[in-house]
């Protein structure tokens, strides 16, 4: 045995040093007790597992991310080395900024952009590439680190687009970088923000596969002040969080975006003078890219997909659109299975049966339930619209500016597909289209009103004159406070509140588009 003690790095430690003393020192990312040795894995841009026989009490006061230095003796087990621990030591204050610092230059010299430049060339993506950069180097050194990513997204063709294609780069990086020990979950939200009870699953989550920091991203959710408190449980457990979306994220009274102090990155176009043309699904796929450009061989058409889900309009879906192998009414079709197996599936991620009807998994597959699904779905709307049309109370508020009121809680079957949002949506719709109307052109508001909830649709035009349900909910929250909730897009969302207050929900809902009306 070689009695001369020399630190080393953990990469220039091979099989062809066993039996050298030598001392390792970096940061400690796993403890576990065998039935033999105490483990403990060091890392210090690379990572060695190190054992100590016999540990006396000390030991045992090392926890997961201390830094220290460990010397011993280097042998071979199952044809892997490892460090056989003689004795260890804290590192000083100058030791511990020099290692830091050591570690994180080892990520950046590893992490590098995989497509050089953005799908679509567009002026708001290029004033937004640095949060992109922020958030694909958060995503990849969480990969090389073996740390649990948690993909949370809202429930729809949007949120479910954006969580595949972060799932797909993602899974591909870390197989590439051979991380089998990284964990990677895609779950969705199936309130339209982050929930408690999403954080507590992912807190349990947490402690079920990991003692590492995990990274939370959460996508076509988490900007507003209906995700905080979800956002704060998982805080409380340590996580690193990411949130992708393109909801009008919330300020706090200083004018600061309210989540903006627990969050690593925050992708949002608002922030960057965009809007919610620019949706989740595409901005996910671009970091996707980042991430792992093979995603355009099979997926290239998932922004554009995700974009028809959310009616974006612009340059930068129209080059999405351009990009696709599927034509609009194609997507139109995945996006309508989708969306009808989702509302079902809820919290359940189910890969292989969302892959085949997003066309990236088995397309035979794929194109019989979007065929099932389709015609059930004309079959419902034909036999609803018959019904509905009777009692809907249409207004004519002034010149080109219609409203439409229905009690939308006696039309659904609750637990059913459709869902009130997307009734709501259908009877929105069906206005326009057997009108001929132009909805640039003319503005129209349908509400839907239930004992505790409304929902609401809005015309570009109606939007273009003023009207916004956030500032619906603001005010009714500035007076109920807690018994008011909800939020979406200005012209499409949903409103909840405590069934006492419903007739006042409806007064003020009217009288804020009366002054809206008068506008046009």
């Amino acid at each position: 045995m070689n009695s001369n003690n020399k630190s080393v790095k953990i990469s220039e430690i091979s099989p062809d040093m066993e039996g050298q003393t030598v001392s390792v020192e970096g940061k400690i990312t796993d403890i576990y007790k065998t039935s033999g040795p105490l483990v403990f894995r060091i890392f210090d841009g690379d990572e060695l597992r190190t054992v100590v026989f016999n540990p006396v009490e000390d030991y045992y006061s090392i926890k997961v991310g201390d830094f220290v230095r460990f010397y011993g003796v280097l042998s071979i087990r199952k044809e892997n080395v490892e460090l056989q621990i003689s004795k260890f030591e804290r590192l000083s204050d100058d030791e511990l900024k020099s290692i830091k610092s050591e570690i994180e230059n080892s990520f950046l010299d590893r992490i590098k952009r995989d497509s050089p430049e953005f799908l679509c060339d567009s002026d708001i993506y290029k004033r937004m590439e640095n949060e992109f950069l922020k958030a694909m180097i958060a995503i990849k050194k969480a990969v090389l680190q073996e740390r649990m990513i948690i993909i949370r997204h809202h429930n729809d063709c949007d949120g479910i687009t954006a969580g595949v294609s972060l799932e797909k780069a993602i899974s591909s990086y870390a197989e590439k970088e051979k991380k089998k020990d990284c964990k990677i979950f895609r779950k969705p939200c199936v309130a339209p923000y982050y929930d408690i009870e999403d954080a507590l699953k992912d807190i349990d989550l947490f402690f079920s596969f990991s003692k590492k920091k995990p990274l939370l991203i959460i996508a076509d959710n988490g900007s507003t002040d209906s995700d905080l408190q979800g956002i704060l449980r998982a805080k409380v457990y340590d996580f690193e969080i990411g949130v992708i979306d393109h909801h009008p994220p919330t300020k706090n009274d200083s004018g600061e975006y309210l989540i903006d102090k627990y969050v690593s990155f925050h992708i949002n176009p608002h922030i960057y003078s965009g809007d919610s043309n620019l949706c989740t699904g595409m901005l996910a796929y671009e970091l996707g890219r980042m991430i792992d450009s093979n995603l355009d061989d099979y997926a290239i058409h998932l922004p554009a997909l995700a974009g028809i889900g959310d009616k974006s309009k612009g340059k930068e879906m129209d080059r999405y659109l351009e990009s696709s192998p599927y034509k609009r009414e194609e997507l139109e079709k995945i996006k309508l299975a989708l969306d009808h197996e989702a509302f079902y599936l809820k919290r359940f991620s189910l890969g292989s049966f969302i892959d085949d009807i997003i066309m990236i998994g088995d397309k035979d597959r794929g194109n019989l339930i979007i065929s099932y699904v389709f015609d059930e779905i004309e079959n419902k709307r034909t036999s609803q619209w018959m019904l509905i049309k009777k009692y809907i109370e249409i207004k004519n508020l002034a010149d080109n500016f219609d409203l439409i009121i229905i009690d939308l809680d006696k039309f659904i079957f609750r637990g059913e597909f459709p869902s009130p949002g997307r009734t709501l949506g259908f009877i929105h719709n069906k206005y326009i289209w057997d009108n001929g109307i132009n909805e640039d052109d003319r503005a129209i508001i349908t509400l839907g009103f239930a004992e505790d909830y409304l929902v609401i649709r809005a015309t570009n035009k109606a939007k273009e004159i003023g009207f916004d349900l956030n500032e619906i909910i603001k005010q009714l929250k500035d007076v109920y406070l807690e018994e008011v909730q909800g939020g979406g897009h200005a012209g499409a969302g949903t409103i909840r509140f405590v069934p006492v207050l419903k007739d006042e929900i409806k007064r003020v809902s009217l009288e804020y588009i009366e002054k809206i009306s008068k506008k046009n």
